[in-house]
C-alpha cells in the first residue's frame, strides 16, 4: 500500500514524497486511514515502525480539512520523556512544513520562557512531557479547551513512570468531544485497563509482533556478573564495534561502566537522568556523527532515542520489567533495518531472562566466551564491580592489589597480558 492511494490532503502528500515516503509501514497502512475518520484508537506498535508518520500524517489532514482559527491549540501529543517530546516535535515540523500549522515542543530541563512565548504566539499542535505541560497550565494559564484530539505516545511508559493520573487530569480539560489514541510498545494489562477506561469504542489495532524477531538478531552471552564489562570491552576490540548503544539499569552502573570503558581506551558518554539536556544532546550528537564509540544509556534517560541504522544494542543488565527489554532493543532494526542485540546474563539475571523470552515468545540463542563463563577465576588486574545491598545501590571500580607496577589501561595491553598468561 503506497501513500499515494489515501485520502490525505496534497500537500501531506507532497510532504511524504520531500521525506522519501512511498510505502506505508504495517502500521501505517493499519492507523492511517482509521485516525483519519477521527475514531479512538488503541495501537500496539513497536519503536522504529513509523508510528508518529502514522498518527501525524492523519492528525494533520483533520486540521487542514477543519473549518477552524490558525493558531488555535487543537492538537496535544503526550510523550513521557522530554527525548521523545523532541523527536516527535522534530517530526511533526517536517512534515506539516508547507501547511501553514504551527507546532511546539515542551518539555522539562529547558528554559520555560521562550516555550510559553511560543505558544501565547498562537499554537495548532502541542507536544509536551506531562510535567512541563501542568507547569504551563498552572504558572502561566495554558488551556487546554479546545483541544480535539489528544494522542498519548509510549502509554506504557507513561504507566511506568506513574502519569497514569496525569493522562486522566488531561481527558478532563480538552474538549468534551475529542479523539484519543493511545500507542504503546506492549499489550500489558496495565495498557488495556488504561484503553478500556479512556477510549469510546476503540479500534484495536496490534503490528507489534512482526519486527522484533525479523529484523532483530537477538542473542545471549552467559558470564560471570563481574566480567560484564570486560567482556564487553573484549568484543568491542575483537569486532571493530564502532557504534555500540549500552543498557544498564542504573545511573551508579553507567556512570561505572563509563570509567572502567576509558580506562580500555573506549571512547564513550553516558546517557542518564541526572545529565543536563545540554549534555546529553551533546553527547547523542557525538554519538550520531561517530565521534564515541559507546553511548553508556539508562531506560528511561534512552527513550525516544532516534538514531539511524543504529547497528547495535548490548543489554549489560538486564532491565526490571521485560517490557522495557522491547523498548530497549527497538533502537536498532528500525525503519526496515536489521539490528543486533546482544544481553550479558549471569546467574542472578534467569529469571528476567524467562520473563523475557515468556514476552517475546522464543528462546534467545546462547554463547560461552571462554575465560568469562560463569566461576572462571578472575585475572588480577580486573577492576571488580561492586554493588552494595542499600536501597540505592551504590557502584564503584575496586582495585585489586597490584604488585606495585603501573598499572596498563589500553584494551591493547589488556589483551597482551591475557595473551601471556
Amino acid at each position: 500500500m503506497t501513500f499515494d492511494s489515501l485520502s490525505l490532503h496534497p500537500q501531506l502528500l507532497t510532504a511524504a514524497q520531500h521525506c522519501g515516503y512511498t510505502q506505508l509501514t504495517q502500521v501505517q497502512s493499519k492507523v492511517i486511514p482509521v485516525a483519519i475518520e477521527g475514531r479512538d484508537i488503541m495501537v500496539c506498535a513497536e519503536t522504529g515502525t513509523g508510528k508518529t508518520a502514522a498518527y501525524t500524517f492523519p492528525m494533520l489532514h483533520r486540521l487542514m480539512n477543519t473549518s477552524r482559527n490558525m493558531g488555535q491549540l487543537n492538537v496535544l501529543v503526550l510523550t513521557p520523556t522530554r527525548e521523545l517530546a523532541i523527536q516527535v516535535g522534530e517530526s511533526i515540523s517536517r512534515y506539516s512544513r508547507e501547511t501553514g500549522l504551527s507546532s511546539v515542543a515542551v518539555y522539562g530541563g529547558a528554559n520555560i520562557n521562550p516555550q510559553r512565548k511560543a505558544i501565547n504566539q498562537g499554537v495548532d499542535i502541542l507536544v509536551a512531557t506531562p510535567g512541563r505541560l501542568f507547569d504551563l497550565i498552572g504558572q502561566h494559564g495554558l488551556e487546554l479547551a479546545d483541544v480535539n484530539q489528544l494522542i498519548v505516545d509510549e502509554a506504557d511508559r507513561m504507566l511506568d513512570l506513574g502519569f497514569v493520573k496525569d493522562i486522566e487530569r488531561v481527558k478532563t480539560l480538552v474538549a468534551a468531544h475529542h479523539s484519543t489514541q493511545l500507542f504503546s510498545a506492549t499489550f500489558s494489562s496495565g495498557i488495556k485497563a488504561l484503553a478500556t477506561k479512556m477510549l469510546q469504542t476503540p479500534e484495536w489495532i496490534n503490528v507489534a509482533q512482526s519486527t522484533t524477531a525479523d529484523l532483530v538478531r537477538q542473542e545471549v552471552y552467559s558470564v560471570d556478573k563481574r566480567r560484564k564489562a570486560e567482556l564487553l570491552a573484549e568484543l568491542i576490540g575483537r569486532n571493530n564495534w564502532q557504534q555500540v548503544l549500552v543498557f544498564v539499569s542504573t545511573k551508579e552502573s553507567a556512570e561505572a561502566l563509563h570509567k572502567e570503558l576509558k580506562l580500555d581506551g573506549i571512547n564513550n558518554a553516558v546517557f542518564h537522568g541526572d545529565k543536563t539536556q545540554g549534555a546529553r544532546n551533546r553527547a547523542l550528537e557525538q554519538f550520531k556523527a561517530g565521534e564515541l564509540r559507546v553511548m553508556v544509556a539508562t531506560d528511561v534517560a534512552a527513550r525516544g532515542l532516534d538514531i539511524a541504522a543504529l547497528p547495535l544494542v548490548v543489554n549489560l543488565e538486564l532491565p526490571f520489567a521485560a517490557e522495557d527489554y522491547v523498548h530497549r532493543i527497538g533502537r536498532t532494526g528500525r525503519a526496515g533495518n536489521t539490528g543486533h542485540a546482544i544481553s550479558f546474563v549471569a546467574l542472578n539475571d534467569e529469571k528476567m531472562l524467562k520473563e523475557i523470552e515468556g514476552l517475546i515468545g522464543e528462546v534467545l540463542p546462547r554463547h560461552i566466551e571462554p575465560g568469562y563463563e560463569l566461576g572462571a577465576p578472575l585475572p588480577a588486574r580486573y577492576r571488580e564491580l561492586q554493588v552494595d545491598s542499600s536501597a540505592k545501590p551504590k557502584v564503584q571500580y575496586k582495585r585489586k592489589k597490584s604488585s606495585g607496577k603501573k598499572p596498563t589501561n589500553s584494551y591493547a595491553s589488556r589483551r597482551a597480558n591475557k595473551s601471556s598468561r
